[in-house]
């Protein structure tokens, strides 16, 4: 019983990792289009020194 629980407890933590890395990829991506323009938005907070167009 007790091995069932630790590789339920492995495969969420993998999930939990591919997650992780693919938001923090995705988020680098947007403050990347946002500071050069290429996307309408950008995000002040997270690129205090790039100024709005």
């Amino acid at each position: 019983m007790l091995a069932k629980r630790g590789q339920l407890g492995f495969i969420e933590f993998k999930y939990f990792i591919v997650g992780l890395i693919i938001g923090i990829v995705i988020g680098l991506v947007l403050i990347y289009l946002g500071s050069k323009g290429i996307i309408p938005f950008s995000i002040p907070f997270a690129c205090p020194a790039v100024k709005p167009v």
